[in-house]
C-alpha cells in the first residue's frame, strides 16, 4: 500500500526548504496545493513511479506557493518516494541540470520525469520512517 504525504507535512518540507535556501514563505493557493497531493492517489497511475511523476509536475507547474516551487516539487517528491521504500540514486549535480534542462527547452512533463525517475529511483533497503 502507497503512504501519501499530507498538506501539513508538505508545507513543513516547503517551509524547510525556504529556511535552507531562501525565498518568499507562503502558500499562494492551498486548493492548487490540495489537487496536487490528490493526483497521486487517484487510481490513474500504473505504479509508485508515475504516481511521484504525477506529483511532482502538479506541484512544480501549478505554483501552490509563493516562491521555491521547483526546489519543494523536487523535495516532495524525495520524500514521497522515500516513505514508500525507494530513493533517487541521481546526485544533486545530475538532479540540478535534469531539472534545469527540462525547463530550459520547454519539455518539463510527467512523461519526462517518469522517464527519468525510472532511470534513477531504486529500491531502499533501509526506508525512511513515515
Amino acid at each position: 500500500m502507497t503512504d501519501y504525504l499530507t498538506v501539513i507535512e508538505v508545507l513543513m518540507i516547503h517551509d524547510d526548504q525556504i529556511e535552507r535556501y531562501g525565498g518568499g514563505a507562503g502558500v499562494r493557493d492551498r486548493g492548487v496545493l490540495e489537487a496536487a497531493l490528490f493526483r497521486p492517489q487517484t487510481g490513474y497511475y500504473a505504479d509508485l513511479i508515475e504516481e511521484a511523476a504525477a506529483l511532482w509536475e502538479s506541484l512544480a507547474q501549478n505554483h501552490p506557493f509563493i516562491d521555491g516551487i521547483k526546489r519543494t516539487a523536487f523535495a516532495v517528491t524525495y520524500t514521497f518516494l522515500a516513505i514508500n521504500g525507494t530513493r533517487i540514486t541521481a546526485d544533486a549535480e545530475d538532479t540540478y541540470a535534469f531539472i534545469i534542462g527540462l525547463y530550459e527547452t520547454g519539455t518539463f512533463s510527467m512523461d519526462q520525469l517518469a522517464i527519468w525517475l525510472r532511470a534513477n529511483v531504486s529500491a531502499d533497503p533501509q526506508p525512511a520512517p513515515k
